[in-house]
């Protein structure tokens, strides 16, 4: 049980700050489990140190910001999602 506390951890922790918004129809919910699958996003969180908080913080945040790129491409070549928009605010690393 101890070992499976850390990725327990981990799972709540990135269902809490989930970067994407919840799927509604067939099309979104292509797109989200795109968005999950992304490369930028499975390199972030094979670089991922639970032991490290502040590398975790900063691996997470890149992890988020690919998701939700990949999710807004998907969205936009499926003509599901406006073009242009606001780019997150992104902390200083």
């Amino acid at each position: 049980m101890i070992r499976a506390l850390p990725a327990l951890l981990l799972l709540a922790a990135c269902a809490a700050n989930d970067p994407l918004p919840r799927a509604d129809n067939p099309a979104e919910a292509e797109c989200r489990r795109e968005a999950q699958n992304a490369p930028g996003a499975k390199d972030a969180f094979q670089r991922l140190q639970i032991q490290n908080p502040t590398a975790r913080e900063r691996v997470l945040a890149e992890a988020a910001a690919a998701e939700r790129g990949a999710y807004l491409r998907c969205m936009r070549a499926k003509g599901l999602a406006a073009p242009g928009g606001v780019e997150p605010v992104r902390r200083p690393q």
